[in-house]
């Protein structure tokens, strides 16, 4: 039976930032960046897709590869998390005409 393509396990990308330097927070620290980022990118999937792009270049491997289809789409480009908020029926032409809210 076929398996969905996946990215890689967390840990499995934890381990290997570790590998090279030392802990998550150290690497924050050499990028720049707040101590807690690269920790919180892993467990939050779309909490900075600059750093799950960033993370997936440390490791040489494309963002599609790291973190899957949940994240990215094959071309690189990010999964959008966001819902469309479209009104799914026409509002009344009497619904506030005078434009003050409620």
């Amino acid at each position: 039976m076929a398996q969905k393509p996946s990215g890689m396990h967390v840990e499995d990308i934890k381990a290997a930032l570790r590998k090279k330097y030392g802990s998550l927070a150290a690497l924050s620290r050499h990028l720049g960046k707040n101590p807690n980022l690269v920790s919180t990118t892993i467990s939050q999937p779309g909490h900075s897709v600059l750093m799950e792009r960033e993370i997936a270049a440390i490791l040489g491997k494309r963002p599609y590869e790291v973190w899957g289809p949940g994240r990215f789409h094959v071309d690189g480009s990010p999964v959008r998390t966001r819902v469309d908020r479209t009104p799914t029926c026409p509002l009344p032409d009497a619904h506030r005409q005078n434009g003050a809210a409620a």
